[in-house]
C-alpha cells in the first residue's frame, strides 16, 4: 500500500489540531518551575516551564499576564492553568497559559481576597474617606525597618526633594511575627504626634513577606488615622491591604517620597515668579497712586485752597438769607393768622348776639297777636277741612258707592273688563276680591 506524502506545515497543522481539539489536555493544571522568564514589551511572557525530568515551553499572552497578582522571576515554583497546542512557525509543544500562582501560597491569596472583599464591603477602601496631602508639609513621620534600603530610599529622597522638612523615623518590623502589631502600634504613636504626613515603606519581596501589610489590624489602624499615611510597599505591582486602606497608594517607597514632598527647586522657582508678579503689581499699583497724587497736586484746590472754602461761604449765605426771608414770612403769616382770628371770633360774637335779639323780637310778637285774630283764623281753619271733607271720595262710599280697581288702575267703564277678569272692589269698611262672570253694556 502506497504511503500518503505531507508537507511539513500540514503535519503540524494537523497535530495542532488534534491538540486543540483533545479535552484531555485543554484547561490543565500544570505544577513547575520557572526558568528562562522574559516579559516582551508587548506585554507577552515567555518561559520555560520544568520539573526533575521534563521541560515545556510556555507563553502567557498580556491580557491573561495583567491580571496575576505577582511577578514571576526565576526559579519561582508555579501552578498554572493551560491549554496545550503547537507553534506552527516551530513545530514546537507549547503552554497557552491562562492563570497563575504560586505554588504553596493558594492559602495566602485566598486569604488575601477574602479579607479585601469583606473591608471593601465595610468601606474601608471608599475614596470619599481618604485624606488629602498638606501640600508643603513641615514635620513627616517615616515608619519602616531599620537600617533597610527601602529606609535609605525614602531618606534620601525626602532630604533631595525637600530639605526644609523635620523628618522622624519609628523603626518597626516589616515581616514576621510581630511585624503587624509594631506597625499598628507606631502608626497609633504617630497619629498622636500630629505629624503632617506619615510614610510606611518597605521594600519588595514575597507575598509571605509582605504579609504583614495584609493583616486586618493594620488596615483597621489605617482607617482610624487622622493623619494623611502614604503607603510605599514592594514594588509597583504589588498590592497589599494596607496600600487598599491607606490615603495614598505609591509604587515604590521612593515613590512614596515623592509623593509626600513637593521639589524645592519647582517651590524656589514658583517663589520666584510669585516674588517678580508681586513687585510688578506693586509697582503698577505705586506708577497708579503717583498719577492720582499728581492730578490733586495739579488740581485748583491746591493751588488755591480758600476759593473751595469762599464757594462753600457763598453757599451758605444764600442759604442764611433764604432762612431769614423764611422767618419774616412766617412771623407775617402768624400775624395775619391772628388777625383772621380775632375778626372771625369777634363776628361770631356779633352775629350770635344779633340772630339771639331777632328771636326775642318774632318770640314777643307771637305774645302780642290778638285773640279775636287767632279765633277767626281757626274757623277759616275750620271750615276749609269741613269743605275737604265734603269733597273726600270717602264720604261718597259711605252712601254705598265702592270703586272697581283692575290691579291698580281704576275701571271706569263696562268696556275696561272682560269675563272671567279679576277684580277689586273698595268699599267704605274694606276691600272685595271678585272675577267678572257676565257684563251687560247700557245704551
Amino acid at each position: 500500500m502506497r504511503n500518503r506524502q505531507l508537507s511539513v506545515s500540514a503535519l503540524v497543522r494537523y497535530l495542532k489540531g488534534k491538540l486543540d481539539q483533545d479535552p484531555l489536555i485543554q484547561r490543565i493544571v500544570v505544577a513547575g518551575e520557572i526558568s528562562n522568564f522574559t516579559a516582551h514589551r508587548s506585554g507577552h511572557w515567555y518561559f520555560t516551564l520544568k520539573d526533575e525530568h521534563a521541560r515545556i515551553q510556555c507563553v502567557m499572552f498580556a491580557s491573561y499576564a495583567q491580571r496575576v497578582a505577582f511577578r514571576p522571576k526565576e526559579g519561582d515554583s508555579v501552578l498554572v492553568q493551560a491549554n496545550t497546542s503547537v507553534f506552527e512557525a516551530s513545530g514546537q509543544l507549547q503552554l497557552l497559559i491562562t492563570a497563575m500562582k504560586p505554588t504553596g501560597l493558594g492559602d495566602l491569596y485566598l486569604q488575601f481576597e477574602q479579607l479585601k472583599r469583606r473591608l471593601n464591603a465595610e468601606g474601608l477602601f471608599d475614596p470619599s474617606r481618604k485624606k488629602s496631602l498638606p501640600r508643603y508639609p513641615m514635620n513627616l513621620c517615616v515608619i519602616t525597618g531599620r537600617q533597610t534600603a527601602a529606609r535609605e530610599d525614602v531618606i534620601t529622597t525626602l532630604h533631595r526633594r525637600w530639605p526644609v522638612a523635620q523628618v522622624s523615623e519609628i523603626p518597626v518590623l516589616v515581616q514576621g511575627d510581630g511585624a503587624a502589631a509594631q506597625i499598628c502600634a507606631a502608626l497609633r504613636q504617630a497619629d498622636a504626634m500630629h505629624f503632617d504626613v506619615i510614610i510606611l515603606a518597605r521594600g519588595g519581596g514575597s507575598i509571605e513577606d509582605l504579609w504583614s501589610f495584609n493583616e486586618e489590624c493594620v488596615a483597621r489602624t489605617l482607617a482610624a488615622m487622622h493623619t494623611p499615611v502614604i503607603c510605599g510597599v514592594g514594588h509597583e505591582v504589588d498590592v497589599t491591604i494596607a496600600d487598599l486602606a491607606c490615603d495614598c497608594r505609591a509604587p515604590t517607597p521612593t515613590g512614596a517620597a515623592e509623593m509626600a514632598t513637593p521639589q524645592i527647586g519647582e517651590v524656589l522657582a514658583q517663589l520666584h515668579r510669585q516674588h517678580q508678579q508681586l513687585c510688578l503689581r506693586m509697582q503698577q499699583q505705586l506708577t497708579q497712586q503717583r498719577r492720582q497724587l499728581q492730578q490733586l497736586q495739579d488740581s485748583r484746590i491746591f493751588e488755591d485752597p480758600m476759593s473751595l472754602l469762599q464757594q462753600a461761604q457763598m453757599h451758605l449765605d444764600y442759604n442764611s438769607s433764604r432762612l431769614q426771608n423764611c422767618a419774616a414770612q412766617l412771623r407775617q403769616h402768624r400775624q395775619t393768622l391772628n388777625q383772621l382770628s380775632h375778626t372771625l371770633l369777634s363776628g361770631a360774637s356779633r352775629l350770635i348776639s344779633a340772630q339771639r335779639r331777632k328771636l326775642s323780637e318774632q318770640q314777643l310778637l307771637l305774645t302780642r297777636i290778638p285773640p279775636e285774630r287767632l279765633k277767626m283764623q281757626h274757623q277759616q281753619l275750620s271750615q276749609k277741612i269741613q269743605l275737604l271733607d265734603a269733597m273726600s271720595p270717602l264720604k261718597v262710599l259711605a252712601r254705598g258707592y265702592g270703586l272697581v280697581y283692575d290691579g291698580e288702575k281704576l275701571v271706569r267703564s263696562v268696556k275696561e273688563t272682560e269675563p272671567h277678569q279679576p277684580l277689586r272692589i273698595r268699599l267704605q269698611d274694606g276691600l272685595l276680591d271678585v272675577v267678572v262672570t257676565k257684563k251687560e253694556e247700557q245704551k
